[in-house]
């Protein structure tokens, strides 16, 4: 397993933290094929599976900064983007190499960290955003 449940940081809004617990659970599949030595092609299936799902996430997460007037929209979404060129990368030259140390060392030492770091800081911000303003409490949304 690369990330435990309890290691998973939560946010102040439960559609997020759904949605993180659902690439969790897809990830940790991802990885334990790359880690017990499956064939390279459940390996391809399971990385084009957990690629679907981030861009979902992303944007899910997107979609609501949008309708809420997010203030920090831009600097959220582009660490998306860039995320989402990474992983791009990273599967390509898994389809070129089939490299599973390669993945391994990706997903340990470059993705994780990634994951729990953008939750604690980017994801906590907007979640806590995202509870208030659709609670409606004290923001205003711009008129059209």
């Amino acid at each position: 397993m690369l990330i435990q449940r309890d290691q998973l940081p939560l946010v102040n809004y439960h559609g997020m933290n759904q949605v993180h617990q659902r690439e969790l659970d897809i990830l940790n599949e991802f990885y334990e094929a790359i880690v017990s030595g499956k064939p390279e092609k459940e390996i391809s299936r399971l990385f084009n599976e957990f690629l679907e799902d981030v861009k979902e996430h992303f944007a899910y997460e997107e979609d609501l900064m949008k309708k809420t007037y997010f203030f920090a929209y831009e600097c959220h979404s582009g660490e998306h983007k860039r995320v989402l060129e990474e992983l791009e990368n990273v599967r390509e030259t898994w389809e070129k190499t089939k490299n599973v140390n390669f993945l391994r060392n990706y997903f340990e030492n470059t993705f994780k960290p990634w994951i729990v770091e953008h939750i604690l800081t980017m994801d906590t911000v907007t979640g806590e955003y995202l509870s208030k303003v659709l609670m409606g409490v004290g923001v205003l949304i711009p008129q059209s």
